[in-house]
């Protein structure tokens, strides 16, 4: 069940962040978002930083029909773009898989005509994110 937590949206999962990325990546496809940037924290912080932490990934998700439409109401929405899925390995075993929620995105710019693109994205984000955690 999808926890809603100040600005984020995020749901446990009993798959190894691995599996938890492949689901993942299938459920935003399946909602039509596609996978724009990708960043391996882990392994980034093992090369810059020469430390160890456990499988951290963010996915750069776009679904580019609200990405214009939102883009052609505040040109400076892409400063709040990509709608980030993060993978992690949850401390307890399996993975928690989290994405910025829209309407707390959204709701920075002030602009009440964005309203309606963050609740459909809120919508879908939460599909993709529960279908990735599912057990089967």
């Amino acid at each position: 069940m999808i926890e809603q937590d100040r600005y984020v949206l995020k749901i446990r999962t009993p798959h190894d962040p691995e599996a938890a990325e492949g689901r993942v990546r299938d459920a935003l496809s399946a909602e039509g978002f596609g996978v724009l940037t990708e960043i391996d924290v882990t392994a980034t912080l093992k090369a810059k930083l020469d430390v160890e932490v456990a499988p951290y990934r963010i996915l750069g998700a776009c679904k580019p029909a609200y990405a214009h439409h939102a883009i052609g109401i505040d040109p400076m929405i892409g400063g709040l773009l990509p709608c980030n899925v993060v993978v992690r390995a949850h401390p307890e075993g399996g993975s928690e898989l989290i994405a910025i929620d829209p309407a707390a995105m959204m709701g920075l710019t002030g602009n009440p005509q964005l309203e309606g693109i963050a609740s459909q994205v809120a919508d879908e984000l939460q599909r993709a994110l529960e279908a990735a955690a599912s057990a089967s």
